[in-house]
């Protein structure tokens, strides 16, 4: 049987068992062993999941992983996100679109600070989407905002996507953080200009609050909540990420820095309590064992895939779309699209990177832009359809929302992303500035 066939029998079952709704790691690593021994016929295959665990857990740079979501569990239930919307709220609330705006600066902090996007999602849900449709925005804008702006974490360090990505790559994990954060910039701008612009032209989707309501703090009360709100906050980031792009830690350090100084910020915000610490753990625990096992599951399935001779079906195809580099990009970036549409993020990561990377590098690509441009994709499919995991994490939210209509919410926000990421193909110093300063 021809490499060709296998790899489309391989993904023909793999969509099949996928749409019936099982857990990905159970299908990625069920299905592995199935065709390692249909097609090998040999149940020495085992040995390759012998091998994928073993090498996740001597894998030095997945110890951040448990590290940096135990600090965003921390800050998630410190209270910081809350001060940080009260304080905003008044700053930029009389603003057409205000709102929508302070969510897309508290999401894009909370990212820096958490990097797992159900976190942000949730916390943005409970705290600005109420805020958001009692003063009557479109119901689409304000979904739609809270759940590409929580999505940030997934691109803006210390993004575990980034971490995965360095390590399977083998690549800098401090040069993708750097990377990141341009381009998680220039993201969250983007996002802000639309929703105040989208909001002038068409106040009935982000009206401003009462000045009654503004009125209520002086310039000098203001000034001092969001000081007192985002130092604390912005303070921890700064010494995370300050640490690794400067060379002082390695990600794994400043990972353990961070968790230090978000038990000091609960500490100040006078949240810290021994219940709030456990819960902190459980959800690290859960949250990585899930991680680490669809690391390993899909870590297995690719190397089987890539055993079967799936690697050169996959690259022969690309390479026959066209000769020129951009098309063969372009062609993956709609491949890591429609993948996106059906895995999650981790799915998408794992198993493209073992695949495209080799093509990539060959083209003369700069490996740290396209993690950055792969991470980007990432944040694509988050919000496409039908696996849409932002929408998922949204609709727990609203169950009042018809799912259909919060697809739609996603969809002008995709188009943001979109336009992100040609920005980053023209000028490739949006990602490569910090990177190659480091």
């Amino acid at each position: 049987m021809s490499a060709t066939t296998i790899v489309l029998i391989m993904m023909v079952v793999f969509l099949v068992v996928l749409f019936l709704g099982h857990p990905l790691s159970w299908i990625l690593g069920g299905l592995g062993i199935i065709f390692g021994v249909a097609f090998w016929g040999d149940l020495s295959i085992l040995n390759i999941f012998m091998r994928s665990v073993f090498k996740v857990v001597t894998t030095s740079s997945y110890v951040c992983i448990p590290l940096f979501i135990f600090m965003g569990a921390l800050l998630e239930k410190s209270g910081s996100a809350d001060k940080l919307f009260d304080s905003l709220y008044v700053v930029f609330g009389r603003l057409r679109g205000g709102l929508a705006l302070s969510t897309v600066v508290i999401s894009a902090l909370m990212g820096a600070a958490t990097g797992i996007i159900g976190a942000s999602i949730s916390i943005m849900a409970m705290l600005a989407l109420p805020t958001m449709l009692k003063h009557k925005y479109e119901e689409k804008m304000a979904c739609g905002t809270v759940m590409a702006a929580g999505s940030l974490g997934t691109l803006i360090p210390p993004s575990v996507i980034l971490v995965i990505y360095g390590s399977l790559a083998n690549i800098s994990i401090a040069k993708l953080f750097a990377g990141g954060m341009g381009a998680g910039i220039c993201l969250a701008a983007i996002y802000g200009i639309y929703v105040i612009v989208r909001s002038y032209i068409n106040p009935s989707f982000g009206p401003p609050i009462s000045k009654e309501e503004s009125a209520k703090y002086s310039t000098s009360q203001k000034i001092s909540m969001v000081c007192f709100s985002v130092t604390p906050t912005l303070g921890l980031i700064l010494l995370v990420l300050g640490s690794i792009l400067l060379g002082a830690a390695t990600p794994n350090e400043a990972s353990a820095l961070g968790c230090v100084g978000a038990i000091i910020i609960a500490i100040i915000y006078k949240n810290f309590n021994w219940e709030m610490f456990k819960e902190s753990c459980y959800s690290t625990m859960k949250t990585t064992a899930m991680i680490m096992m669809i690391i390993v599951t899909a870590s297995m399935f690719t190397n089987i895939f890539i055993g079967l001779g799936g690697d050169k079906v996959i690259a022969d195809f690309v390479v026959s779309i066209g000769n020129g580099k951009w098309v063969i990009l372009g062609t993956i970036l709609f491949m890591l699209l429609i993948m996106g549409m059906l895995l999650d993020s981790y799915g998408v990561l794992l198993i493209g990177v073992p695949l495209f990377t080799p093509i990539i590098y060959s083209l003369g690509f700069d490996p740290i832009w396209f993690g950055i441009i792969f991470a980007l994709m990432i944040q694509v499919s988050v919000l496409s359809p039908p696996v849409a995991y932002a929408v998922f994490y949204m609709k727990g939210f609203v169950p009042h929302i018809p799912i259909g209509k919060l697809y739609m919410a996603a969809l002008p926000f995709m188009l943001m992303q979109f336009i992100c990421i040609i920005l980053c193909c023209i000028f490739p110093d949006i990602i490569m500035f910090l990177p190659n300063r480091m």
